[in-house]
């Protein structure tokens, strides 16, 4: 028992000796902590050094004695001894915007510029907590580093941002900008940071009051010879800006002549606006400065083609033209059969694939095409003529089954009709249970059997998917007579099997949130419900179809989906009516 009370003791007696001593180590650690950062605040940065220093030796794990270390090595010069201790700081996620900031602003100061930037960067995605006075530094270095390597575009973007944050140095950073937008040749810009930066007490003031006074005669200078400037829209290929064709296409060619900066350019059609000009610049030149080449659908009879171009001054130019088409009559054939033809129509839409990436639109691309067919505009098609597939019911052998069930159907003058949206392969089109493997493909081939083995004159194949060029009597009024008349031309027809596929065979097809359908499709509809209609006999024919489809998708997607159409057949084959 004697033994145990004595070692006890000596037990108890060395714990409390530990843990005084580790008591003693984190004051030393606090003490020097908080003398750093009085001496930081004094701008007394080699007495901070040293306190941050002892405060070190005591606990080398005090992240934020090394932060501010880093930040007084900084401010003496010491850079690469301020990104070591910075380099701890981030290993252990220590007020991470913060530690990269300073590293940031330590390659800059060692002239490595590229370096800081992307540290900057790092400190704005890590500043979560959004605090102004990070993001301020953040701008103005990211400002000062862009301009040290000539990107005066980035530099003007931080420095403007800095400036939004509430930056302390307002006076500082407008003048810089006026020198920017000075050599940029953009006076009034120019003219307006030197206003700003004389209100904000640049020490500079006699020399921006003398800089304000050239800015004023260039500005006066300029504005004078704007005002003799002017865009000139010269018309290629029209004769005093007219001209009579017979196809319901003209190939517009027009040469831009401008002495001024043009940042916009539209076309208008008989006042309805075509699809933009995407990615247009135009520097100023005197001689055709660009060429504007657009293949315009005309409407039957006179078509006004206007063009119109703003330049970056805010000025507006027009000019204007007329296009004159005549439709080729068609003749009054006597109709093959006595019995009116009847459309029949199968309608695949998948969006969710079990082996394949997500589609977005597909299945509304797919509900589209199924309401236009129910619509008389489309044939007003009853339940028993049209069958839509979408998503888990679109299996390979539904389809196939589908195909064969409505194709086999039809009579000698009727149309059928396929529509096929979703992905696509080499050869094939991918229905919803594929899994990879070959046999579980819908093959171009054996669609294409189906279509032939068909009695229908008159056979349509649709298909919105990548790779896919590798292949009534209750009805009154007007909704009567457009369907009477559908009807009619179909029965004219001289028949064929029209492939169009949304694109060629090695490129993918196109899907867009804005309009939140494929590009393919989205024109598809907009062109059977009428816009398609060129020569205004109020039926769209397979080829007025594609021609719009092809046209549209093209502009749209700046030609990298361009349709194609395949096949013998009758151009004239009617696929919707337009109502009055």
């Amino acid at each position: 028992m004697p033994t145990f009370s004595s070692t006890s003791t000596t037990f108890f007696t060395v714990l409390l000796l530990f843990f005084s001593q580790n008591l003693s180590f984190a004051q030393y650690d606090t003490h020097y902590l908080k003398s750093g950062n009085q001496a930081l605040i004094q701008k007394n940065y080699s007495q901070a050094e040293t306190d941050y220093s002892t405060s070190l030796k005591h606990n080398s794990r005090n992240m934020e004695a090394y932060l501010q270390r880093g930040i007084a090595r900084w401010h003496l010069g010491k850079y690469k001894e301020a990104i070591s201790d910075l380099d701890r700081t981030i290993l252990f996620n220590y007020k991470l915007a913060e530690a990269n900031l300073w590293k940031g602003k330590s390659y800059y100061s060692m002239n490595l510029y590229k370096e800081a930037i992307t540290y900057f960067d790092k400190a704005l995605k890590l500043n979560t907590e959004n605090n102004s006075q990070i993001n301020t530094e953040i701008y103005e270095f990211k400002g000062y580093a862009y301009q040290k390597i000539n990107n005066s575009d980035k530099t003007v973007e931080n420095f403007r941002l800095a400036l939004g944050e509430g930056s302390t140095k307002s006076a500082e950073i407008n003048y810089k900008l006026a020198t920017i937008n000075y050599n940029n040749k953009n006076y009034e810009e120019s003219l307006k940071n030197l206003q700003k930066a004389r209100q904000q007490g640049h020490p500079n003031r006699a020399e921006i009051a003398k800089k304000i006074v050239v800015l004023d005669k260039l500005i006066a200078t300029q504005k004078k010879k704007n005002e003799a400037k002017g865009v000139k829209f010269n018309f290629q290929n029209l004769n005093n800006l007219t001209a009579t064709v017979s196809s319901s296409f003209f190939d517009l060619e027009v040469c831009l002549e401008s002495e001024l900066m043009v940042n916009q350019v539209k076309i208008f059609v008989n006042n309805k606006e075509l699809d933009p000009i995407r990615g247009l610049t135009v520097t100023p030149s005197t001689d055709c400065a660009i060429t504007i080449k657009r293949k315009i659908p005309l409407k039957n009879g006179n078509n006004e083609i206007r063009l119109e171009a703003t330049t970056a001054q805010g000025k507006f130019y027009s000019d204007k033209a007329n296009v004159t088409f005549t439709a080729p009559v068609q003749s009054e054939n006597v109709f093959a059969s006595t019995e009116m033809p009847r459309v029949w129509a199968v309608v695949v839409g998948v969006a969710s694939y079990t082996a394949m990436t997500t589609l977005r639109y597909s299945d509304d691309d797919a509900y589209q095409m199924y309401a236009f067919l129910k619509s008389p505009e489309g044939g007003a098609l009853s339940d028993n003529q049209i069958t839509l597939l979408v998503d888990e019911n679109a299996t390979k052998s539904k389809i196939v089954h589908s195909l064969e069930q409505k194709f086999s159907a039809a009579s000698e003058n009727d149309l059928v009709i396929f529509y096929y949206a979703g992905h696509g392969m080499e050869g094939s089109f991918i229905p919803y249970d594929y899994d990879g493997t070959e046999n579980s493909k819908l093959l171009h081939r054996d669609v294409q059997d189906i279509f032939t083995s068909s009695k229908a004159k008159n056979k349509l194949f649709i298909a919105d998917a990548c790779h896919s060029g590798s292949s009534s009597e209750n009805l009154r009024g007007n909704v009567k007579a457009t369907m009477d008349k559908y009807y009619q031309a179909l029965a004219k027809t001289s028949g064929g099997t029209a492939l169009m596929m949304s694109s060629k065979a090695e490129e993918t097809s196109l899907e867009n949130k804005t309009i939140r359908q494929g590009v393919f499709s989205y024109y598809l509809i907009r062109g059977l419900k009428g816009e398609a209609d060129f020569n205004a006999d109020n039926i769209v024919s397979v080829r007025e179809l594609f021609d719009y489809v092809q046209t549209q998708t093209r502009q749209y997607t700046n030609y990298r989906q361009n349709p194609e159409l395949y096949g013998l057949f009758d151009p004239n084959m009617p696929i919707g009516a337009v109502r009055k």
